[in-house]
């Protein structure tokens, strides 16, 4: 596996050093959520989901009920569950020539190898970095709302890859991290949205025959049942 670290590194350097610009150097940051971008919009996601939730038809307010159950659980279950899992550093801790958000070799900190080989400063200020929190949270968004509105896809797919190089140019993740988060993510979210249905059509059935009757689907486009739900 050492030629696959290798690898990402050198795509990491790429992306951190080599396509360094003005207008990315303004950008990105943003898209990673500073400048209070990361506060606006999630109270911009709480405004619209209590609205569709209130004024919304079915499909609506399944799909915010649905959304706010992936992302409530995708961050700290699956996501912090992986990064403990794997313990792999940050880039900007281990490689000193890596920009932080602009500043080079900020937050480096040397090796210090132990008697068994092992890097101990690798670990030290710093979260761990595989797989990426924001990967995975903007493509969980990104296939929920894809499992409900199709054309969804023409304008939350670039947000999501956006936020995702963001975050490979700021220097808090490697090529890879990003990676394994769009797939965790969207895969949580398809995880989800089939649990759900096929307990709803086994148990919804049986328990539930009127509110059934009324809502023969949750995720009405995976065609579990024979619903219409708009």
């Amino acid at each position: 596996m050492h030629w696959l670290q290798t690898l990402d590194t050198h795509l990491f350097l790429f992306v951190n050093r080599s396509l360094v610009n003005p207008f990315f150097d303004w950008l990105m940051p943003i898209l990673s959520g500073g400048n209070g971008t990361k506060i606006g919009l999630v109270a911009l996601m709480v405004v619209a989901g209590i609205a569709l939730l209130c004024f919304g038809n079915r499909r609506a307010r399944l799909c915010v009920l649905l959304m706010s159950l992936v992302m409530t659980t995708n961050d700290s279950l699956i996501c912090n569950t992986l990064k403990h899992a794997v313990a792999r550093p940050r880039p900007f801790v281990t490689l000193p020539e890596a920009r932080l958000f602009g500043n080079v070799g900020k937050g480096y900190i040397a090796p210090e190898i132990n008697a068994d080989g092992v890097d101990m400063a690798a670990k030290k200020g710093s979260r761990n970095s595989m797989p990426s929190s924001h990967a995975a949270n903007w493509f969980a968004a990104t296939m929920v709302l894809f499992l409900f509105y199709r054309k969804s896809l023409w304008f939350m797919l670039p947000l999501a890859l956006g936020v995702s190089f963001s975050r490979v140019y700021n220097g808090v993740h490697y090529p890879g991290d990003v990676m394994a988060g769009a797939l965790v993510g969207a895969g949580y979210a398809v995880a989800v949205a089939i649990a759900l249905e096929t307990a709803w059509q086994f148990f919804g059935k049986k328990w539930f025959p009127r509110w059934h009757d009324k809502v023969p689907s949750l995720v009405p486009d995976l065609k579990f049942g024979n619903s219409k739900t708009r």
